[in-house]
């Protein structure tokens, strides 16, 4: 999933605002774009992550090292570019970091040496934590004027870019091309689009700086309950995104031109899973389809481990793309309606917990698999899906509604 900008998630429809509908639409448009663009971005490096660990001679633990660096620009620029989005509007922070991001793709690929790559990485990471938390707020406006929730069509949008991204990098690897080819070519067209897409965008969402009791604050009660829980279902992902490729690579066996389909599937069932998940959740209810969830990704990651060929990896990665589809949308809904301070503080505390599980989990299970193994650290997530499975009685009740 694309990391929600903590700093703008307040989902409040205002009846003020008054965008015509023509202009509502070329907005939103651009802003799919945008998501699209962020997705395949991160789809083609994750795609080819395996291409990189073996220019570098890297093992699992010094693959870990790059993620890590990821995670650390990520968490350094989020904060920042959310003060920015304040000052000067999501469409200002998009003229910029929307183009940087492809930029970084490219130096990634060009990296001479391992300093350099690892360098790059943090770079990368700094990009994407900014563009994120910027594209999130674009939505949040657009979403505004629709009046209408429309935020999960753009997060499967989002998917979609990755499994599309992987898709293509599989059969240019087949093909014969170079990784570093694909990575250009796909970062030049990427970049011609965002740069030419902005002026669409809506602006007029900066905020003056006025007094605010809001923010993060450290939570209690069922607030910390929901945010343990946002923060495994995000390590999760998170380790399924950067890792499936090198997984179904080195412990499945698949081919290189085949291994990158791995994180396409993931992506695709993610986003399929998305599409349809507002009628699952009212026909099933939250607390039906968080168990589920938890049960498909537990059942995807014990195929994974116990059968060590690609195809089974394949569907292991779609049973658990199903499975994380739907269960980060519940639980910021119900982070929303568990702080006193309203639903914006309490989707922004919900999701600065989750984010740290999506940014540490990669490096995280690198370290561990230098000790155990691929498959044995993956055991860490099954054990988080697991948990996900039982963890209503933990949670307590909780609803797809506002509090009356």
């Amino acid at each position: 999933m694309p990391p929600p900008a903590a700093e703008a998630t307040e989902l409040r429809f205002d009846e003020e605002i008054t965008v015509p509908k023509r202009r509502q639409s070329s907005s939103r448009l651009a802003a799919s774009l945008h998501f699209l663009t962020d997705g395949m971005v991160f789809g083609t490096w994750a795609a080819l992550i395996p291409s990189f660990k073996t220019k570098f001679g890297l093992s699992e633990a010094g693959l870990s090292v790059a993620l890590l660096g990821i995670a650390a620009g990520a968490i350094i620029s989020m904060p920042l570019a959310g003060r920015t989005v304040s000052r000067f509007g999501s469409r200002g922070n998009l003229r910029i970091f929307a183009p940087a991001f492809c930029i970084s793709l490219a130096l990634l690929v060009l990296a001479p040496n391992l300093g350099t790559f690892i360098t790059a990485a943090i770079l990368f990471g700094a990009v994407k934590g900014a563009f994120n938390v910027s594209v999130n707020s674009q939505a949040i406006a657009i979403e505004n004027c629709a009046a209408k929730p429309i935020m999960s069509t753009f997060h499967a949008l989002w998917s979609l870019g990755g499994m599309f991204a992987a898709l293509v990098v599989g059969v240019a690897l087949k093909a014969g091309i170079a990784p570093t080819t694909i990575a250009m070519w796909i970062s030049t067209i990427l970049m011609a689009v965002v740069l030419f897409t902005p002026p669409q965008l809506l602006g007029g969402d900066a905020t003056p700086r006025t007094e605010s009791k809001g923010g993060f604050r450290f939570p209690d009660g069922k607030l910390l309950k929901i945010g343990i829980v946002t923060f495994m279902a995000l390590f999760a992902e998170g380790v399924m995104m950067d890792w499936s490729v090198v997984y179904t690579r080195t412990v499945a066996g698949a081919a290189p031109w085949l291994a990158p389909i791995a994180y396409g599937i993931f992506s695709g069932c993610m986003a399929g899973g998305r599409l349809v998940g507002s009628q699952v959740i009212a026909r099933l209810g939250p607390a039906r389809v968080l168990a589920l969830g938890g049960v498909l990704l537990t059942a995807g990651l014990v195929v994974m481990v116990s059968i060590h060929q690609w195809p089974a990896t394949f569907a292991g990665l779609a049973l658990a793309g199903f499975g994380l589809s739907n269960i980060v949308p519940i639980l910021f809904g119900a982070g929303g309606r568990a702080h006193e301070g309203g639903a914006g503080n309490g989707i922004a505390t919900v999701s600065i917990m989750g984010y740290f599980g999506f940014l540490i989990g990669p490096p995280l299970i690198g370290g561990i698999s230098h000790q155990a193994g691929l498959p044995g650290a993956f055991t860490l997530v099954v054990a988080f899906g697991l948990f996900i499975a039982c963890c209503n009685r933990f949670l307590g009740s909780i609803s797809t509604t506002a509090k009356s």
